[in-house]
């Protein structure tokens, strides 16, 4: 799997929560490393808030950073979260493409309805390692992650590091920051001049997707 897919398929995992109007100062470097019975009590409320909204819809910004380019690649588009159908990110500019990533693996598919799957094995475990992170099921993220957490006021920031070499090495480190129990950016650093920001625009939790709308957007 390359590297683009990686962190194509990562950038969509966070967007679970309505964005408040208040503008989040979040904290700049990453805090302390969460570890069990020490000092993860003042976090699971948010793990649990996150993972109990149920599905989502959203709007979101992504900007992609390259070495050779002085601006970023700017994308925009719609992401879907379904519990037990997986989550779904709908590209709609500058290009349509639609991504899916559950249990089966990834499926990709452009706006001529071409279709591309890789299935859970043939991505080297990524479906595995993102689907906690989606769910944000704090135990199941300690097996595949190093996390640190930090917290000023009602802002706070989770740095996830992978704990496997091979998916840390493809997908770098994840910085997560939100206010409340809103998420309201995510940045993919795979080095100081590589990296994805996506900035959540508007977003729903608890929606109802029609059956119609699950078909399109789901497998």
């Amino acid at each position: 799997m390359t590297r683009k897919n990686i962190l194509l398929s990562a950038a969509l995992l966070f967007a679970v929560a309505p964005v408040p109007a208040l503008r989040a100062a979040p904290p700049a470097e990453p805090g302390p490393l969460i570890e069990p019975g020490r000092n993860d009590g003042g976090w699971r409320w948010l793990f649990s808030a996150l993972a109990a909204q149920g599905a989502m819809r959203s709007t979101f910004t992504e900007e992609r950073w390259f070495a050779m380019r002085k601006t970023p690649a700017v994308l925009q588009g719609e992401m879907r979260l379904l519990p037990g159908r997986g989550l779904s990110l709908h590209y709609t500019e500058p290009e349509e493409q639609l991504l899916v990533v559950d249990d089966a693996g990834l499926l990709m598919r452009d706006a001529r309805g071409r279709t591309r799957e890789l299935k859970a094995g043939a991505a080297a475990g990524l479906p595995a390692a993102l689907l906690p992170v989606m769910q944000f099921d704090l135990e199941k993220l300690r097996e595949r992650f190093y996390l640190h957490a930090a917290r000023d006021g009602n802002d706070w920031r989770l740095d996830f590091v992978p704990r496997d070499r091979e998916l840390a090495r493809a997908l770098g480190s994840l910085a997560v920051t939100g206010i409340g129990t809103a998420v309201r950016r995510l940045e993919f650093r795979h080095s100081a001049k590589q990296r994805i920001v996506v900035i959540i625009k508007t977003a729903g939790t608890g929606v109802t997707f029609s059956d119609e709308e699950a078909r399109r957007f789901f497998r």
